[in-house]
């Protein structure tokens, strides 16, 4: 087969992606936006020596789970993967892709799913790129910029930010000074972070932040290095009972209304009062667990997530959490201290290797893996040794988007 080879195919299965899966001249083609059952007329878009990737051109015979995308950029904005059919169905998917991956290193266990509690509306955090038609999102399976006035997977007060930064870029004729946006939310509260493509971007935000509100801050970040630019440093907020604070760079789960519901799960299957807590981000879960009265070590490289760590354990006078600042490569292997339960929840990437053979070595009770990537959560479950997988559990904290959240819970044998 070669691009712009145009084919028709029977859909019978899905990528990991949510993309159908179909054979055509003995190759598997992976369409985006197709269903099983579904026939189609596909576009080879890309052809590699084990698989094809397609474009849907037309569909000869529709699904009865289709459904018609709400959203005016879907299928050319990147971001989601299943406004075509049901939310139902979607959730169907997710639990069989990652139920079969299980099932290819042995693994065969009743996938707990916890939908979202909303379908779009949900994300705290929106990361724009900005180009010469204001804020965008990129393309699917490309760098190419899709200008958008509105996203339909964050909060209404989100959507009022995009459109008043956006109008902001472009009265200022400041897309060269910027290279991206970032917007959170807590709550009321809004923090717009400008990441720059100079170094004095010289920009004056008076005139934004009036427009934002009070309960607004305003940052720059170059390099790496965020400064408050004007109004709020921090958004505050409750989680599970405790005072928090994050600054824009802090990782914080984007879902707030499955936050609860995946902490929760993980903090009901420890096991014992020496609790370790890697790659353990601004510190909410880790102040949970130590509000119960459990001692927690917790570890983070990320020097602001490890500030907000510190700045949590403070304001909740959490006497029994250590936060350490580190890579849990080296830190994890040189811990003499005695452990009844590890958590994990690393990047995309997985776990470092050297994590792994730390854990492969200690003798704890239980392990709680988090993982955002079910590829490497799989891959990494292969390189624990001596450990049984009791539950999984899968939180769909991406609704819309190929994306979801997974909670495995393992014990030592």
């Amino acid at each position: 087969m070669t691009t712009k080879q145009t084919f028709i195919g029977e859909i019978t299965g899905y990528g990991y992606d949510g993309e159908g899966v179909c054979r055509s001249e003995g190759k598997v083609v992976f369409v985006p936006y197709a269903l099983r059952g579904e026939k189609i007329l596909g576009e080879i878009e890309e052809c590699r020596s084990s698989f094809c990737r397609g474009v849907l051109k037309e569909i000869k015979v529709a699904s009865n789970k289709r459904e018609n995308p709400p959203c005016p950029y879907f299928g050319v904005c990147g971001g989601c993967a299943y406004q075509h059919t049901s939310y139902q169905n979607e959730l169907e998917i997710k639990k069989e892709l990652l139920s079969s991956q299980l099932k290819k290193i042995g693994i065969e266990c009743d996938v707990k799913v916890f939908p979202s509690q909303k379908e779009y509306g949900y994300r705290n955090k929106i990361r724009l790129f900005v180009g010469g038609q204001g804020l965008c999102l990129k393309r699917r399976s490309s760098n190419q910029l899709c200008p958008i006035e509105r996203c339909l997977l964050v909060s209404e007060q989100l959507n009022k930010t995009i459109e008043t930064v956006s109008s902001f870029i472009k009265a200022k004729k400041a897309d060269r000074i910027y290279k991206e946006v970032i917007l959170r939310q807590e709550g009321n509260q809004i923090a717009v972070n400008f990441v720059l493509n100079i170094k004095n971007s010289k920009v004056n935000y008076q005139g934004l932040y009036l427009r934002l509100g009070k309960n607004s801050g305003i940052f720059e970040t170059y390099e790496g290095e965020c400064v408050n630019k004007i109004g709020n440093s921090s958004l505050v907020s409750k989680e599970l009972g405790l005072k928090c604070s994050f600054t824009p760079q802090s990782f914080h789960q984007v879902n707030r209304y499955l936050t609860n519901s995946l902490y929760q799960s993980a903090i009901d299957n420890l096991k014992g009062k020496n609790i370790v807590n890697c790659y353990s981000g601004a510190g909410v879960l880790s102040g949970v667990i130590a509000k119960s009265g459990k001692r927690v070590i917790a570890i983070e490289l990320g020097a602001s997530e490890h500030e907000d760590a510190e700045k949590l354990k403070e304001e909740n006078s959490l006497f029994y959490l250590t936060n350490i600042k580190g890579d849990c490569a080296d830190v994890l292997p040189n811990l003499k201290e005695n452990i009844d339960s590890v958590i994990v929840d690393p990047p995309r990437n997985g776990m470092d290797k050297r994590v792994v053979a730390a854990l492969n070595e200690f003798d704890f009770k239980s392990l709680v893996y988090i993982s955002c990537n079910s590829a490497t959560l799989v891959r990494d479950l292969e390189r624990l040794e001596g450990f049984s997988v009791k539950n999984v559990m899968l939180f769909d904290m991406f609704a819309r988007t190929g994306e979801y959240e997974v909670l495995a819970v393992l014990e030592k044998q």
